[in-house]
């Protein structure tokens, strides 16, 4: 099963999420994007679908700061604690 990547960008003087090539947003703020992103990655993970949410700070490695545990019981339970 594939995973899906929610990553955080900044472009055009604003943050976005990017996920697949289709874009959410604009943002005003990191903070902002990076919990919507996790909202829609843990929606994603209840589903039992497995899911991660990059930030991609300009200059600077992407960050993993939420990832789904596998499918599963355990993964789903996983999704639900707020990260």
């Amino acid at each position: 099963m594939t995973t899906a990547i929610f990553i955080v960008i900044f472009a055009r003087n604003k943050w976005w999420i990017d996920l697949n090539g289709k874009s959410k947003g604009p943002f005003l703020s990191r903070q902002g994007a990076e919990l919507e992103a996790i909202t829609l990655a843990s929606t994603f993970a209840r589903e039992g679908r497995r899911a991660e949410v990059q930030i991609a700070e300009p200059g600077e490695k992407n960050v993993i700061v939420y990832q789904s545990a596998g499918i599963g019981p355990l993964g789903r339970a996983a999704a639900l604690v707020n990260h």
